[in-house]
């Protein structure tokens, strides 16, 4: 009875094994106490060994692909999962390769950092008839800006990664002012970043422009996007 109940907690156990301990069991009366135990051990073993053979999902950090590296950084971009039909969402991210630590100016604060708008970073677009759309960052909320500004400045120590999580959505064309939504279709989407030095110029922030600004252009890999 035992036996049977053993068993049946462990239906990944080949058939082959299942008749083993069948018969082992039936002889039972002509096994001494010692091989008994070393037998239920084994079987208890076996089931335990059975129950851990759960699929890993995880990944290295390092597996994430990017472009190439200019001057001590690179980019990368990713789907994120929190995206909706015609209108995924992208994890964007600046590492620093290099080894001197960096400042990025990634755009615009308004209200005192109250809001941040990454416009120095845009997307470029390939539809499946080879036309490219090169799109820029545009917060919607905010048309015009009658207040403070601020550079949106984000320090990057050698080895650390920026990332921002960005809807496609949240993205325009420069020269129609559309916002972009996905027809079904084939595209490949990669993303860009313009380093300039501080822009905005505010008196009490003098300071801002002797900075170690990062200044460049960065290239991302490109993804796939089927709709």
């Amino acid at each position: 009875m035992k036996l049977k109940i053993l068993l049946s907690l462990a239906p990944g156990l080949s058939g082959k094994l299942q008749n083993y301990m069948a018969t082992n069991f039936e002889a039972d009366c002509f096994m001494n106490m010692k091989t008994k135990i070393n037998l239920w051990a084994v079987l208890v073993l076996s089931i335990a060994l059975l129950g851990c053979r759960t699929p890993s999902t995880c990944h290295s950090p390092g597996s994430r692909q990017s472009g190439a590296v200019t001057d001590g950084l690179r980019m990368s971009l990713s789907v994120s999962r929190s995206g909706n039909p015609g209108n995924p969402a992208f994890e964007v991210a600046i590492q620093n390769a290099g080894e001197k630590d960096v400042c990025l100016n990634l755009g615009e604060m308004l209200a005192n950092g109250k809001v941040m708008i990454p416009d120095k970073i845009g997307l470029n677009l390939t539809d499946s008839g080879g036309k490219l759309l090169e799109l820029d960052f545009v917060d919607r909320r905010f048309p015009g800006v009658a207040g403070r500004r601020d550079d949106y400045m984000v320090p990057l120590r050698s080895g650390s990664t920026c990332t921002l999580e960005l809807r496609l959505d949240q993205f325009v064309s420069p020269t129609t002012g559309d916002r972009m939504k996905l027809s079904p279709g084939r595209y490949e989407v990669s993303a860009r970043f313009q380093g300039d030095g501080a822009e905005t110029g505010n008196a009490d922030m003098a300071g801002m422009k002797l900075m170690n600004f990062w200044k460049g252009k960065l290239q991302s890999n490109f993804v796939v996007i089927v709709e």
